[in-house]
């Protein structure tokens, strides 16, 4: 007997129930979806606005602080380049590169200013750009540029990159004799250092990262510092310098065009890491200060909604498709079971049985034809099975019967070997082998000595014992790559492929010996029979039937000078 068909075990797709479940479920979802995108479209809105408002303020107090930096770098060189020990100094002709007095008044005017810790280098250029005097690190200026400071008639602030890369701010100023005149040009080479600390102020804004970006797209220092760097050196207030080297931003980009009516761009970094961010430009070395902030950080109010919402809605869904299905199950339940088993059987499961509901009803009237239904279907089939494998027992009977007679038409019937059909196929699949690939060809026809003689004293029975064992020491002498056939009466042919004339040859000569050497005893006389074979060989050249003709008259050579040897075409004795 069919197990019993669980009727409630799985709900199926197109069932009542599940459309009943489906339609609460949807208008539950679609409700709360209505409610959940107008609160996060609401809540994303508002931190949009708050950030078009944010960022272009930061920028605006950042910009101001760098440039206000850069006038005060200004202003400090004019004042340094004023002392009057510097000017009475660069007024002497007697300066160089390495004078005392030079280096000694280079000295005082780095004291002079505020801060003096900031001027890693001090020179004076005359208005070659050669270096009058010099004080601190050496200056390291392309000739080029130090002409051109070398010329100034006015404070000028600029940036440059020294061959490692790294960033340095170039202050010059004139130094005016008593007469008013430009007698030398002061240069000092300040460091980006602090550039970082500047950008930052007093902390505020920490989430957001602030660059200093050059002119040649390149970053210059950075607000926040890089993973793994330390705040091992303290600062001017006796804290720790916390801002970033600048060659840790050299790859710094400018973000794209923010979109219209927005004044902060949404983008990828080259790392993967999606952020917002803004830039604006310094009114002097064409310097520009970048805003980011990442994307996560900037709209963590935006996921702390999304979350909420997801889990409120969440719940009340499936508070709801639950109650719906517990209410419909036991409604359809029996509708269900009867649709799933049509279903199965329509997938060949006949195996199975509705269970009775045992009322009187259309529902109990149908679940107990469908299950008389199954059990004639049952039937039916157990009789089709074994039609077919009746069936299929006859067909592998006449695939084997067709098998034998295929391998009788190609089989020699006497000797097992194939016969002369089957190496004229195999001889033309060859040809067309080699005539594609270059490959030798070569071909052995065999004849047994005096074999009608022998056939005519012994008798036909001796004969074809004789025929057998011959052809057994000739395919125990082969290669498994050559074909041995029958070609007729007491002639075998040896087709060789990849094999030479020489090659043939020798082949020819192991089945001569391998022949000579056995002894045969063929008839009730006790008496071993000695048997030879003449071998005739030529090789394919292009032409099927000359290969033949090759073969045959060096066979018939072969007869006419003694027996028991191998002629090959076109030669002599073997």
């Amino acid at each position: 007997m069919p197990e019993p068909f669980a009727a409630a075990r799985r709900q199926p797709v197109n069932s009542l129930a599940t459309k009943i479940i489906f339609f609460v479920f949807l208008s539950t979802f679609l409700t709360a979806f209505v409610v959940s995108w107008i609160s996060i479209e609401s809540t994303h809105r508002y931190l949009q606005q708050a950030i078009d408002q944010r960022f272009p303020a930061l920028l605006q107090r950042s910009t101001s602080r760098v440039e206000a930096w850069l006038s005060t770098v200004q202003s400090d060189m004019e004042g340094r380049a004023g002392t009057p020990g510097l000017r009475a100094v660069a007024s002497s002709l007697r300066l160089g590169p390495d004078s005392p007095e030079g280096r000694k008044a280079l000295e005082l005017a780095a004291q002079a200013g505020h801060p003096p810790a900031g001027i890693r280098s001090l020179a004076l250029l005359r208005s070659t750009g050669a270096i009058a005097a010099s004080w601190g690190e050496p200056l390291g200026l392309p000739a080029e540029l130090a002409h051109e400071l070398g010329a100034l008639v006015e404070p000028d602030v600029r940036s440059i990159r020294r061959s490692s890369g790294e960033p340095w701010v170039v202050a010059s100023a004139p130094v005016r004799a008593t007469d008013g005149g430009v007698v030398a040009v002061l240069v000092a080479l300040l460091p980006c250092d602090d550039l970082g600390l500047l950008l930052a102020a007093d902390g505020e804004e920490a989430r957001t990262r602030l660059t200093l970006i050059a002119e040649d797209g390149r970053g210059i220092a950075s607000s926040q510092v890089a993973e793994g760097a330390s705040c091992a050196e303290p600062n001017d207030s006796g804290g720790e310098a916390c801002a970033e080297s600048p060659l840790a931003w050299s790859e710094a980009r400018l973000p794209p065009a923010p979109p219209p009516g927005r004044a902060v761009s949404d983008y990828q970094q080259p790392n993967g890491d999606r952020v917002i961010g803004a830039a604006r430009r310094l009114g002097r070395l064409d310097w520009t200060v970048l805003a980011e902030e990442s994307f996560d950080q900037a709209f963590e109010p935006v996921v702390s909604v999304v979350t909420r919402i997801f889990v409120t809605d969440l719940v009340i869904v499936l508070l709801f498709s639950f109650l719906a299905y517990k209410i419909t199950a036991a409604i359809v339940q029996p509708i269900e079971a009867l649709s799933d088993g049509a279903r199965r059987i329509s997938w060949g499961e006949l195996d199975l049985e509705i269970p009775d509901t045992r009322g009187n009803d259309e529902i109990g009237l149908l679940t107990r034809t469908f299950n008389d239904m199954t059990r004639k279907l049952r039937k039916n089939q157990s009789e089709i099975e074994a039609a077919i494998h009746q069936l299929r027992v006859q067909k592998q009977e006449l695939e084997r019967a067709n098998e034998q007679l295929a391998q009788l038409s190609i089989t020699d019937g006497l000797t097992k070997l194939h016969n002369h059909r089957f190496f004229q196929d195999h001889l033309t699949r060859e040809i067309k082998r080699v005539q594609r690939s270059g490959d030798p060809l070569s071909i052995l026809l065999v004849d047994i000595d005096d074999f009608k003689r022998l056939n005519d004293r012994l008798g036909h029975a001796a004969g074809d014992e004789l025929l057998t064992r011959i052809a057994r020491i000739m395919d125990e002498s082969m290669r498994a790559s050559d074909l041995l056939a029958r070609y007729g009466g007491e002639e075998f042919v040896i087709l060789a492929s990849n094999t030479d004339m020489a090659g043939a040859a020798t082949l020819a000569e192991k089945v001569r010996e391998a022949v000579a050497e056995k002894s045969f005893l063929l008839d009730e006389t006790m008496r071993l029979e000695r048997v030879t074979v003449s071998v005739g060989v030529a090789q394919y050249k292009g032409d099927r039937k000359a290969f033949f003709q090759a073969a045959d008259r060096a066979l018939y050579r072969a007869k006419a000078q003694g027996k028991n040897c191998v002629r090959a075409e076109g030669d002599g004795a073997v």
